[in-house]
């Protein structure tokens, strides 16, 4: 998980789990994340937020992360406006403090 500036409007912060590093071939094929061909086991995600998007393949560029967000059928992230930049990218989200009843370290 990092926080990072959004590329869409940088006075915007957002956090999101880095899926893609550089170099990495991303697909989604019918909510089923695929990272170099293999399918990515993400229990992590309930399946409540779960959902069906497609998304032809990726490939993540040098000095770039191809990044999701945990609830991704409401998520705006990677998938619609790309990678984030590395330089766009200022720390790692750790803890989980909100909601109070999932409060704990990150996995």
């Amino acid at each position: 998980m990092v926080v990072f500036w959004f590329p869409v409007d940088p006075s915007k912060s957002y956090i999101k789990r880095v899926i893609g590093l550089p170099g990495d071939v991303v697909e989604v094929d019918n909510g089923t994340v695929f990272v170099n061909g293999k399918t990515l086991r993400e229990d992590y995600v309930p399946d409540e937020y779960r959902d069906r998007m497609s998304m032809s393949p990726y490939t993540v560029g040098p000095e770039e992360y191809f990044v999701l967000g945990d609830h991704r059928s409401s998520s705006n992230d990677s998938r619609s406006w790309g990678a984030v930049p590395r330089s766009y990218i200022y720390g790692k989200a750790v803890f989980v403090y909100w909601p109070l009843a999932k409060v704990g370290v990150l996995r």
